[in-house]
């Protein structure tokens, strides 16, 4: 199946469906939509910096598994020195 939308639509759509999984409990197909969704946002919106950088991830990622391995690759050592100890206020 596949859907057309405007990057509007979609990003309507994607705030919605985030609204909902906060709120409530709901089944992990809506949790995978919701994340196949975003992947395909950011490779649409595409951006400057580590944005963009992930945004070509996005783009060259084939599944949503993909993406989300090499972005998790990409951002391992961002996240981990941000949550390093040496970083955190006193």
């Amino acid at each position: 199946m596949e859907l057309n939308l405007s990057l509007d639509e979609a990003e309507s759509l994607h705030a919605l469906l985030e609204d909902l999984l906060e709120k409530e409990e709901v089944d992990q197909g809506l949790e995978r939509s919701y994340r196949l969704l975003g992947w395909r946002i950011l490779a649409a919106r595409g951006g400057t910096g580590l944005t963009g950088r992930i945004a070509v991830l996005a783009r060259e990622a084939d599944t949503l598994e993909e993406y989300e391995e090499a972005r998790d690759l990409e951002l391992g050592p961002v996240l981990d020195g941000l949550e390093s100890a040496e970083n955190r206020d006193p």
